[in-house]
């Protein structure tokens, strides 16, 4: 408001101060303020109180380095004025003369390009450099690649033209230089390179969008088949075996190892389809069958060694958790402390030495709080050892069994699968084998979660589970605001008997 009432009132007294506003903005405006110098130059003095170019430029020079605005007039591209800073800032014409010289010599897009990039305005260094004609593209396109400027340059060009596949083409070999497979594979299609597109593709197991490029390029139908193998593998490393099955099945027309993988990945219904499709019953017998027993097999032994690992870290943390008690009631019989202390005695000493224990969270905190999310945890894991004994050892086994039980949990559905196909094929005792395990080891996670999770550990959700004032009852209060109970069994999965 205070710079508009100045120019509106009279721009010629205040002109110094105008000058000044300009300079001192949050964004200095140098180029508006340069242009109104320029603007003086040459003109005698319209009335009394005008300001002189050269008072305008002596003042200015106050206010900003000489360099600085010596850049930002080049960068205006007016050599009048450029010159008439360089005069008054006392530069060495053997600094500025040569440069400005050669500047003149060149056609204006290039004159242009070539200043920008001397103030390393590499943007719209690139947006003059392609006005000069194809013959300097490749001086554009090395310049491209330096700066990263992919983005920028490809609004410069016609989509269909040979600089932007060009331009295309080296964004995606950096995206893949940099593990972006997929969004280098989604570049090379947009421009037409569909061989580089496949490559991308298969590298990320992107099999849609591979098969696509192959339609593109036209493949025969052997070597369709050879690409359809080798998508398979990719996928099968990935575990994902529905669609490594539907890529053999449907492009290399192996339908018999597309069920393999169907029964491998545990797909049991979509094996069945493929097998009903082709009238082959008999892969039931010599494949399906089998497959269901022993994975019925595995899952029982997977039960037991959750339940085995359950009950033993269990067992040892109500031990842990006795012993602490004792210890803390020995050290409140010896000093008995009152009031707040005692509250505070009782925290830190349920842990170990309190002092001891405050300087080393402070230090992990402050270590901790720089890494990432995933860092982070790993951390804290690494804090929270399992070894008998450590101080923090009832967090670590209170972590070790949320796992196990969320681990059991993420079953449900598995288990939910293998026990329609064991009823189907009248495996009933194996069903009710199953069914009995998994609801038995939930039912054990589910009573026990009172004992692991008590209300004595629940007192302090406010406080954050790691820090310099961290006591061990808060941060298991802490731990059980995470916990996620384990559900019963579905009831569709009951059979009646």
């Amino acid at each position: 408001m205070m710079l508009s009432a100045m120019e509106n009132i009279n721009p010629h007294k205040y002109c110094l101060s105008i000058l000044t506003s300009h300079v001192k903005k949050t964004t200095p405006e140098l180029e508006i303020v340069l242009q109104k110098v320029h603007e003086l130059q040459g003109h005698a003095p319209s009335v009394p109180d005008a300001v002189t170019a050269e008072e305008a430029l002596k003042h200015l020079l106050l206010l900003v380095d000489v360099n600085e605005l010596y850049d930002h007039s080049l960068g205006t591209y007016d050599f009048d004025l450029v010159l008439m800073v360089a005069e008054k800032s006392q530069k060495d014409p053997k600094e500025y003369l040569p440069f400005l010289n050669t500047l003149k010599k060149m056609e204006t897009n290039y004159q242009r390009f070539t200043i920008d990039k001397y103030l390393k305005r590499y943007e719209k260094a690139i947006g003059h450099l392609s006005k000069c004609g194809p013959e300097y593209f490749p001086e554009c396109l090395n310049l491209i690649k330096d700066k990263n400027l992919y983005n920028e340059a490809l609004k410069l060009y016609p989509s269909d033209s040979q600089q932007y596949k060009d331009v295309s083409i080296a964004y995606g070999e950096h995206l893949m230089e940099e593990h972006l497979c997929e969004p280098a594979g989604l570049v090379f299609a947009r421009c037409g390179a569909y061989e580089k597109a496949l490559s991308a593709f298969l590298a990320c197991g992107s099999w849609q969008q591979a098969l696509c490029m192959a339609a593109q390029l036209h493949l025969t139908k052997d070597q369709l088949a050879g690409l359809g193998r080798t998508l398979a593998g990719k996928l099968v490393e990935q575990r994902r075996h529905s669609a490594a099955a539907t890529v053999l099945e449907q492009y290399a027309q192996d339908y018999e190892e597309a069920v393999l993988l169907l029964l491998e990945g545990a797909a049991w219904e979509e094996a069945l389809r493929v097998v009903y499709k082709y009238n082959r019953l008999d892969i039931i017998e010599t494949n399906v069958k089998p497959s269901i027993l022993e994975a019925q097999k595995n899952y029982m032994a997977f039960l037991d060694s959750q339940t085995a690992t359950f009950i033993r870290h269990k067992k040892r943390l109500l031990v842990v958790r006795e012993l602490k008690e004792q210890a803390q009631q020995v050290n409140l019989d010896e000093d008995e402390p009152h009031g707040q202390d005692s509250d505070l005695f009782s925290e830190t000493s349920s842990v170990v030495s309190g002092s001891d224990m405050s300087g080393k969270y402070s230090h992990s905190n402050s270590r901790i709080s720089a890494r990432s999310s995933k860092n982070r945890r790993k951390a804290e894991r690494k804090k929270h050892s399992l070894k008998e004994g450590s101080p923090l050892e009832d967090l670590a086994l209170m972590e070790a069994l949320k796992e196990v039980a969320q681990g059991t949990e993420k079953l449900k559905d598995e288990v939910y699968h293998i026990l329609k196909v064991l009823f189907l094929f009248e495996f009933d005792e194996q069903g009710r084998e199953l069914q009995t395990a998994f609801e038995d080891t939930l039912q054990l996670m589910e009573r026990s979660l009172p004992e692991i999770w008590t209300l004595t550990h629940e007192q302090s959700s406010a406080t954050p589970v790691l820090g310099p004032d961290s006591t061990a009852n808060s941060i298991m209060a802490s731990y059980q605001q995470q916990k996620t109970s384990v559900p019963l069994l579905d009831e569709r999965l009951h059979k009646s008997n």
